[in-house]
């Protein structure tokens, strides 16, 4: 086919800077295709195509770009005669050219970027689940900022224009949430922005923050033992310290019969639960739903646990409410301290209500430290009750463990909120001890389990990590898991 001299193609590979040194790298994959590789290079974020470790990759581009031509002037069904190329990681980059958002597809991809920032001839900005913020080799131009940028509100039906110049929307393939400041009077007409936070593949399980450090065996259980019995748990923390990868965690040991609801401004929770009412606001159009909205309906639903990502205002009293109805509740708080955030709660303009305060007995301090190029998390439980917070399992920074507060003794016997439990779902005390303990004992089968098959967790299942879990725990309760190790 001759080449007319009107339409140019032209395709942008992501290749490896020369003499390129790695003190870290993994693979990026999809569909079981080793699409990208990943490296941290003198502190900054550096990935590319494989095919670009080709010794002739002039000779792929060449290829791309007329497999591209013929396409595009085909008139034939654009996605078929895609669907129809042989090579798969061929198959892809046309793909990712007519349909994706080209170089950016693996920052979507990969799961240890969860948020990215877009801005027209700068480094996009990552934020690394290990390496924290950091620069990457992913430069666009303007044209490609605008592109993309257009592809992403088009996808979630939305319009940019310079009389509509701010958007946020979720992107639904990849269900990330979408920012953008788009070029216009507001920015002087001079450059733009996108900003994509995204929803993990596949989150961090109770497993992972095991084997990262950030809880200990024991604190685990402890709180999936809180999380089975209803008590409400809240995590609180400062910005990006963990907070809500702690909540979708500890969502994995609900059991798997319950029913639940989660209200989020943007999704990122995970339920291993068929009974899952899953819910996001409406910000835009004629009429809005907000979480108060939602969490008002919601404490009518005969639900189980009443999840909210976060509560910031006025949401908070009916979440409080559902604590009194007896929901179990998971949700996150921005706050420096336990302290400081009953203090918010209960101060205006919130003011939820003494008696749900009173009842807030399980409090999580996420915490995340800076050990080199990474970032490390290590979280701390808490107990309220009797108008003190009580420090429970607390972080060893001489030893690098989560520790039961030596002052304690054991929490099974001395906590007093306990109380509501033994009255509510009719166990002794001894019951929920002995309960404890098996926890921590499936805790470390299940580990075991899954280390041999996943010694990294990061493939780890939630909708099986539950039944496992809750499988082992009936094994430790019966004596069958002890005897079957014999």
């Amino acid at each position: 086919m001759s080449r007319g001299p009107t339409l140019k193609v032209s395709v942008k590979l992501l290749r490896p800077p020369p003499n390129l040194s790695c003190s870290e790298s993994y693979t990026i994959a999809n569909e079981g295709l080793e699409l990208y590789r990943v490296c941290l290079s003198g502190g900054t974020y550096v990935v590319y195509d494989t095919v670009a470790e080709s010794g002739d990759i002039e000779k792929v581009v060449r290829r791309v770009e007329e497999e591209l031509y013929d396409i595009v002037l085909s008139g034939e069904d654009i996605a078929e005669r895609v669907s129809s190329i042989r090579d798969p990681v061929f198959r892809y980059i046309i793909w990712r050219q007519l349909f994706g958002y080209g170089v950016l597809e693996p920052l979507f991809l990969d799961d240890n970027v969860t948020n990215f920032h877009v801005m027209p001839g700068k480094p996009v900005h990552i934020e690394h689940r290990l390496w924290g913020y950091i620069g990457s080799n992913v430069i666009l131009g303007e044209e490609e900022v605008v592109e993309v940028a257009m592809r992403l509100a088009t996808s979630a039906g939305k319009v940019l224009s310079e009389a509509t110049p701010l958007a946020s929307f979720i992107e639904p393939r990849y269900e990330a949430r979408v920012s953008v400041v788009f070029t216009s009077d507001i920015t002087l007409r001079k450059g733009m922005t996108v900003d994509v936070r995204k929803l993990p593949r596949n989150p961090w399980t109770v497993l992972k923050l095991i084997q990262l450090g950030s809880l200990s065996f024991e604190e685990a259980g402890f709180l999936w033992l809180m999380v089975k019995y209803r008590v409400p748990v809240l995590i609180v923390g400062g910005l990006k310290s963990g907070k809500t990868t702690l909540a979708t965690a500890l969502l994995a040991l609900v059991p798997p019969n319950s029913r639940v609801l989660t209200v989020e401004d943007t999704p990122e929770i995970r339920v291993p639960v068929a009974y899952w009412t899953r819910t996001t606001i409406r910000d835009f159009g004629e009429y809005p739903i907000t979480v108060f909205d939602i969490v008002k309906t919601g404490v009518r639903l005969s639900v189980d646990y009443v999840v909210v990502g976060e509560i910031r205002g006025e949401e908070a009293r009916e979440w409080a409410h559902s604590i009194l109805l007896g929901h179990g509740a998971v949700t996150t708080f921005h706050a420096e301290s336990p302290e400081a955030a009953l203090l918010r709660l209960a101060s205006p303009p919130i003011s939820v209500d003494p008696q749900v305060i009173a009842m807030l007995n399980v409090i999580v301090k996420t915490n995340v430290l800076e050990s080199g190029t990474h970032r490390v998390f290590r979280h701390e439980v808490h107990a309220h009750e009797e108008g003190r917070v009580i420090p429970l399992y607390v972080y060893n920074p001489a030893k690098d463990t989560i520790e039961l507060n030596p002052e304690i003794g054991d929490p099974l016997k001395e906590l007093k909120f306990l109380e509501r439990i033994v009255n509510t779902h009719k166990v002794s005390r001894e019951e929920l001890a002995r309960e404890f303990s098996a926890m921590v004992r499936a805790l470390r089968r299940t580990y075991e389990e899954f280390s041999r098959r996943d010694p990294s967790f990061d493939r780890v299942s939630f909708e099986e990590l539950s039944k496992v879990l809750y499988r082992n725990l009936e094994l430790e309760m019966t004596g069958s898991a002890s005897r079957g190790l014999k």
